[in-house]
């Protein structure tokens, strides 16, 4: 459901700092989970806790709230993360998919992100992980509101290092220029940079200690300053290639390296909590742990693509033990957070996303909302707008399209009437109604009213597709003269 805010702009919100920030205003801590699974928390499919692999993020849902109908606002990583820092879908950010190493761009500059609205209301900022956005210096994490960066231009797969880690597809990077030969030597043969703020730290990156390094810089964040501050953490687990510290070898219940990995998010979003409550600032901290989309059959738009995984953590302001079901989206999560901080959004611009505070309270909400699912195919797409969900009922107009694990692509198919189906009674989506049906008809009409409205208000107020231009120079690299950039 889209929303025009009608509130005074930026500027305006600057002027009226100190009245904000004297206030107490929370932190904010936003945690975004790689490809985790919906199954993959035992909070999500054993409420017990036994033999899982996240204890503490199923004790962080004992103590908060549980979304079991939280949606990525696209299926495929770099749409769905333009979405969460602007509250708006993909189809009107104008960047629906990754620009290739050596394209000059990102999340258009006209785009407003949740860094740059709470930096300009007086908090401190920061952003650890993968950014996906852009690495040039105007798209560059520093340069859209972050203070602080220490983390990946893109994911963790996009480039080669010297670890094999547990694949699909080993990608290590060669020692010498005859070995770097291919035909996809521009891809592979880029080496995974860290950055602090903009300077490269290390290429290629080491990540077996990865995730431990965006723990310690996490907790040294929440400690250093005296303002309000707004972290972002883009952990790289549990995007292939899977890596973990020696420590986590053999300790999960399944003993593999997918469980062995997943134990280790599961450590590093602990050690993040437990530096806020050490810092004695947990009850005036929001932690909000979700999972972003994912990439090839990810990219789809049945539920398995993007219904996601979603803890909302505040002891002391919100109530422990809630499971809620009602329809939210990682879209949300701006409007939400500008609102418990007191902190106005840019007026004029339409926000897909909405204030869902009054969940985190008890207090009534949306008895029948409208969402919508893009779909960012891997070859191609503008995030086209797929399915759209209408209460218990949703309706798909494409399928298939998408690669297999050994990479074959099947066929897509487009599907008027949609596909429509009842998700109280089938969250598989196994049995759509039969369209002759008296209740296939009635949903129908809401669906292509929906679908009209939704089109309507894109055109009217959406971003030109990002279409950026190649320069070698923009590749990140620290050593040019090294065949994979090596250097540190």
């Amino acid at each position: 459901m889209q929303t025009e805010m009608s509130i005074p702009c930026k500027v305006m919100v600057i002027c009226g700092l100190q009245l904000v920030l004297s206030a107490r205003s929370p932190n904010i801590v936003i945690i975004l989970l790689d490809d985790v699974g919906y199954g993959d928390l035992g909070c999500y499919w054993n409420p017990t806790g036994q033999r899982s692999n996240t204890p503490f993020l199923d004790y962080m849902a004992s103590e908060g709230i549980r979304f079991t109908d939280f949606h990525s606002a696209a299926s495929t990583c770099t749409p769905s993360r333009g979405s969460l820092l602007t509250g708006r879908l993909c189809s009107r950010t104008g960047y629906p998919y990754r620009l290739p190493d050596g394209f000059v761009g990102g999340l258009p500059l006209n785009e407003t992100t949740f860094g740059e609205t709470f930096k300009a209301a007086g908090y401190r900022t920061g952003m650890l992980g993968k950014w996906g956005m852009g690495i040039e210096p105007d798209y560059h994490p520093n340069s859209r509101g972050f203070d602080f960066f220490f983390g990946l231009p893109d994911g963790n797969n996009n480039g080669c290092g010297d670890e094999a880690g547990g694949t699909l597809l080993p990608n290590l990077c060669p020692m010498n220029w005859p070995n770097a030969s291919g035909n996809d030597a521009s891809f592979c043969y880029l080496s995974i940079p860290l950055f602090r703020n903009r300077i490269i730290v290390e290429q290629p990156v080491n990540q077996t200690s990865l995730s431990l390094r965006y723990a310690e810089m996490a907790a040294k964040f929440v400690t250093d300053g005296s303002k309000p501050f707004l972290l972002y953490v883009g952990l790289a687990h549990m995007h292939v290639p899977l890596f973990h510290m020696p420590e986590f070898e053999g300790r999960s219940q399944s003993n593999s390296v997918y469980g062995n990995t997943l134990l280790e998010m599961d450590h590093t979003v602990k050690t993040i909590v437990e530096a806020i409550k050490d810092s004695g600032e947990e009850e005036n901290t929001l932690v909000w742990v979700v999972r972003g989309g994912g990439t090839a059959s990810k990219g789809t738009a049945f539920e398995a693509g993007h219904r996601v995984p979603s803890i909302v953590y505040w002891p002391g302001t919100v109530r422990g033990g809630q499971v809620l079901d009602t329809i939210a989206s990682t879209m949300d999560i701006y409007p939400t957070i500008a609102a418990l901080a007191n902190i106005q959004m840019p007026n004029n611009r339409v926000y897909d996303g909405i204030d869902i505070s009054d969940l985190f309270f008890g207090k009534p909400f949306l008895a029948k909302r409208v969402l919508y699912h893009p779909v960012t195919y891997p070859f191609g797409g503008e995030c086209d707008l797929e399915a759209v969900r209408i209460g218990d009922f949703k309706a798909i107009f494409a399928t298939g399209g998408q690669p297999d694990c050994e990479g074959n692509t099947g066929t897509l198919e487009q599907h008027f009437p949609p596909l429509i189906f009842n998700l109280e009674e089938d969250q598989m989506e196994s049995s759509p109604l039969d369209p002759d049906s008296t209740l296939f008809q009635s949903v129908l009409q809401e669906v292509n009213q929906a679908m009209a409205d939704i089109e309507q208000s894109i055109q009217m107020n959406k971003t030109p597709i990002a279409a950026g231009k190649y320069n070698p120079c923009s590749i990140p690299c620290c050593n040019p003269l090294n065949v994979v950039c090596r250097c540190y």
